[in-house]
């Protein structure tokens, strides 16, 4: 199933938008794109969000890791 960052992405991310400070903007596509390694290292190591957020799930990630294998589809 296609995965695309407008509906798929930025909406994981986006639900902490209000309470985290970025150094990235983690709803732009390009800067998600960009930056996607160090993404992929920190919610793969549950530390991105960090506590008291609840980690991303596994299928969140796996849905990030499909985006990336599918060539990042906007």
């Amino acid at each position: 199933m296609p995965v695309s960052f407008q509906s798929d992405i930025m909406p994981l991310f986006k639900q902490f938008q209000a309470e985290m400070a970025w150094r990235l903007d983690l709803t732009s596509y390009d800067d998600v794109k960009a930056n996607y390694q160090s993404i992929l290292a920190q919610i793969s190591t549950k530390s991105m969000p960090p506590p008291p957020f609840p980690p991303l799930s596994d299928a969140q990630i796996g849905q990030f890791v499909e985006w990336m294998n599918q060539g990042f589809p906007k």
